[in-house]
């Protein structure tokens, strides 16, 4: 069975919708790899440290799209709603406060870090009831969803295809998007052994792998390659380094999408 084909089964099936309805509403996912379309100027992104480290992934994605997109990204804003070590459940709250000050054309949520595939069958099962009723509230909001794919530890890379199929699923279940930074981190290590994208405790980001995860952002929200944009501003990234990883999450991104 495709990827496409299983999403939409899963959905319809969960949230009681016709599979056929999932592809024509203007907010719910057809399939978590299918190109989003549209504008997604106002971004909500609701996460951990993994989000927080190197002055926050929505500051990096914002400077990203403003070397990127026309008129220099006028009218895009993001913002980043962080809480150290907090499961995704624990943004509830915020995702609620945060709708009732403006509309939000997409929202991203980023569980913690391995939180979907926990050895802990509650936080499992926490992670998935949370993760439905928030994909909800941002539906009925008018807000696109994408889960943010999260990458294993470096000492434990077979957990990213655990990681996947967790993000994937629940992203199905909701009819949301999944952002596959998790296969980016993987293909970089795997074709740039030189990039470290890992701080010392082998788990949250370098400054290289926030990059790298807003070069994913980037071409999942917008539907078009991050090459050629800026390297992060106020840092010494190297032009090569960056081509690198915009080029590692463009081509992540284009073969999720094709293995539908």
């Amino acid at each position: 069975m495709t990827r496409l084909i299983y999403a939409l089964t899963l959905a319809a099936g969960l949230l009681g919708l016709p599979a056929a309805g999932l592809a024509a509403d203007d907010v719910m996912a057809s399939s978590p790899d299918a190109e989003m379309g549209g504008d997604a100027k106002v971004v909500a992104i609701y996460g951990n440290s993994y989000t927080h480290y190197n002055n926050n992934l929505n500051t990096r994605l914002r400077d990203l799209t403003r070397s990127l997109l026309p008129d220099g990204a006028k009218g895009y804003s993001y913002r980043g709603i962080t809480i150290s070590s907090g499961q995704l459940g624990w943004h509830e709250p915020n995702l609620k406060f945060q709708n009732g000050l403006k509309h939000w054309d997409a929202v991203i949520f980023q569980g913690n870090s391995t939180e979907p595939v926990d050895e802990d069958e509650a936080d499992r099962r926490y992670f998935v009831e949370s993760a439905q009723s928030m994909a909800k509230i941002a539906h009925d909001a008018g807000s696109k969803v994408v889960f943010f794919m999260t990458w294993a530890p470096k000492d434990e890379p077979d957990q990213t295809a655990a990681l996947e199929k967790a993000y994937f699923d629940i992203a199905a279940k909701t009819g949301s998007y999944m952002a596959p930074v998790g296969l980016a981190f993987a293909r970089a290590a795997q074709e740039h052994p030189e990039i470290d994208l890992y701080f010392v405790d082998g788990k949250h980001p370098s400054l290289e792998g926030t990059y790298l995860a807003a070069c994913v952002f980037f071409a999942t929200l917008y539907d078009r390659s991050p090459v050629g944009g800026d390297t992060p501003i106020g840092t010494d990234m190297s032009l090569e380094t960056a081509t690198a990883l915009q080029t590692i999450a463009w081509e992540t991104v284009q073969d999720f999408r094709a293995a539908k």
